[in-house]
């Protein structure tokens, strides 16, 4: 049977055959938009933008369609079966642009900014977690490695414990990793068999509200300028219809400069569209702490090389690609040159914007705690 790894690598392989299939239809002057996403809050802008006609007023109509993660849609992206996708950036992606699957980054959807807390958290079961408890303490609860759970081997969240690790200066023989769906994460806390979960809002809150887990800590107190999450653009979107990714670009940072003058998910009428879209609890998502978009859709692509650097490393990248292969920055410039462009100091909230979002919310956001900036990750003791 494969290993995990061999399936990063081989992965990309599936969406090479799938080059050449159908694009995106328009007709009757309307352009249609295939938008691939998992039922995830950090979307909503694009919720936003539909439901204020931003779209519409550029003569398309976005058809969402669910997808399984980035990685397993290479191939509809690739063929132009879906033109856009919404995820993170992960060693299999990677893999598949190293073997000249047509995909780009196109546009910033989810990062971290220093003293901000993130909508990623670290969360340890009933039993050893205590209020103020540190990583390492949480650790020292358990006999043995402490059991940790996230969604993906080689993704943006095992990025994240990596960064625990070496903030901490642990290593990975004080911890055994395991890979769970988010929704089952909530029966392994309750069952004992995983002690630290990781997981973005308003997932995680699942597990303090069903599996009484505590917060331990924040994934941007580790990786303080993480890219969380992007949109992928597929090589046919790119090249066949720029003009329609140009379009959609402009209405979705509308989309982004309405989300926050609408105050982001404690905003009764934000929640409504995600709960309305998704099926997510409007209180969970109300006091979920939120997503934070660039309001120029910047993408930090020196995370995501350090992203790419670390799964490499680790293993899960042969071959990594260079910055004018992972993005695509033409047709963003192209949209901001429409709708103009925000003076970058005021394209990012502050600390006292998102402050105030936590006052708004049910639950004041718990406070991020000190800073790890880790200039020297990853170390060699993180790419065992």
């Amino acid at each position: 049977m494969p290993s995990r790894r061999q399936f990063l690598r081989a992965v990309g392989g599936s969406a090479v055959a799938a080059v050449g299939g159908c694009l995106g239809s328009s007709g009757g002057g309307v352009d249609t938009v295939t938008f691939g996403t998992l039922p995830l809050a950090t979307v909503v802008p694009i919720l936003i933008a539909q439901d204020e006609g931003y779209f519409a007023d550029r003569n398309i109509e976005v058809e969402r369609e669910r997808i399984n993660g980035v990685p397993l849609a290479t191939p509809q992206l690739a063929s132009g079966d879906i033109d856009v996708a919404a995820g993170s950036f992960g060693a299999s992606i990677a893999n598949s642009i190293a073997q000249d699957v047509p995909i780009r980054i196109a546009a910033d959807m989810a990062q971290h900014y220093p003293n901000v807390p993130g909508a990623a958290r670290v969360w340890a079961r009933e039993g050893i977690y205590s209020e103020d408890a540190t990583f390492p303490e949480i650790a020292d609860a358990v006999d043995g490695p402490l059991t940790v759970a996230h969604n993906a081997e080689g993704g943006s969240l095992d990025y994240v414990l990596g960064r625990v690790l070496a903030a901490h200066d642990m290593t990975w023989d004080e911890v055994e990793v395991s890979e769970i769906q988010f929704s089952n994460m909530v029966s392994a806390m309750l069952s004992g068999d995983t002690d630290v979960c990781i997981a973005p809002d308003p997932l995680g809150l699942a597990l303090a509200n069903n599996a009484n887990a505590g917060h331990v800590l924040y994934a941007s107190a580790v990786a303080p300028r993480m890219q969380i999450a992007a949109y992928f653009f597929g090589g046919p979107f790119i090249e066949q219809r720029s003009d329609v990714a140009v379009r959609w670009l402009e209405g979705y940072l509308q989309g982004v400069r309405q989300y926050y003058e609408m105050g982001s998910y404690p905003d009764d009428a934000v929640a409504t569209l995600i709960n309305e879209a998704f099926d997510i609890d409007k209180g969970a998502i109300k006091s979920s702490v939120p997503a934070i978009p660039n309001k120029n859709g910047r993408v930090n692509q020196g995370d995501v090389m350090a992203q790419q650097e670390y799964h490499a490393c680790r293993g899960y990248i042969d071959e990594p690609v260079d910055r004018s292969t992972l993005f695509e920055t033409s047709l963003l410039s192209e949209a901001l040159d429409s709708v103009g462009r925000i003076d970058e100091a005021d394209a990012t909230p502050s600390p006292d914007q998102v402050q105030q979002w936590g006052e708004n919310a049910p639950q004041p956001y718990t406070p991020i705690g000190e800073i790890a900036e880790l200039p020297d990750f990853p170390s060699d003791t993180v790419c065992q």
